[in-house]
């Protein structure tokens, strides 16, 4: 799996008393992941920036924020890999179609909020019905030679497997 995420975190893990070393991180996901290797882990902290003329401490912080957000999100699928093999995007299209690839919680949980949420939208849920579902599973390997996953139709499951 590869994940690109945004935590808000107290100061003092980035340093100070609580700091986590690099090899701290990479033990804790190796621990998540349930693997003997040790996985790639890449923790960089968001810096302050002094306010430009006339901008508020609050507008200047919100600016980064935002900023980290977008560079976090834009690495999830790279455009050379959209159109380098058509197959393999429309497969991605078809598979992560209607999917929740976003997730917040803590203090960021109300973060991408948009509107308030009626009780009319909690009841509606995901809109995916439990009869969609007949357990048919298409496999997909990470091809080390090509730095990319790539379908492995021997590993696929179907309904009646």
């Amino acid at each position: 799996p590869h994940f690109h995420t945004l935590m808000m975190v107290p100061p003092g893990m980035l340093n100070g008393k609580s700091y986590v070393r690099h090899e701290r991180w990479v033990e804790l996901w190796r621990e998540c992941l349930r693997v003997s290797y040790d996985p790639n882990v890449d923790v960089r902290a968001v810096k302050p920036r002094k306010p430009k003329d006339g901008e508020s401490l609050a507008c200047a912080t919100a600016e980064l924020v935002r900023g980290a957000v977008a560079e976090t999100l834009k690495y999830s699928t790279k455009p050379a890999d959209m159109v380098a093999d058509p197959k393999w995007f429309l497969e991605l299209t078809r598979q992560t179609h209607k999917r929740r690839f976003v997730a917040t919680g803590g203090a960021l949980k109300d973060v991408l909020k948009l509107d308030q949420e009626t009780d009319a939208d909690m009841v509606i849920g995901d809109d995916i019905s439990e009869g969609d579902d007949d357990g048919s599973r298409i496999a997909f390997e990470w091809k080390t030679e090509v730095k990319k996953y790539r379908r492995s139709p021997t590993k696929d499951k179907t309904e009646s497997d």
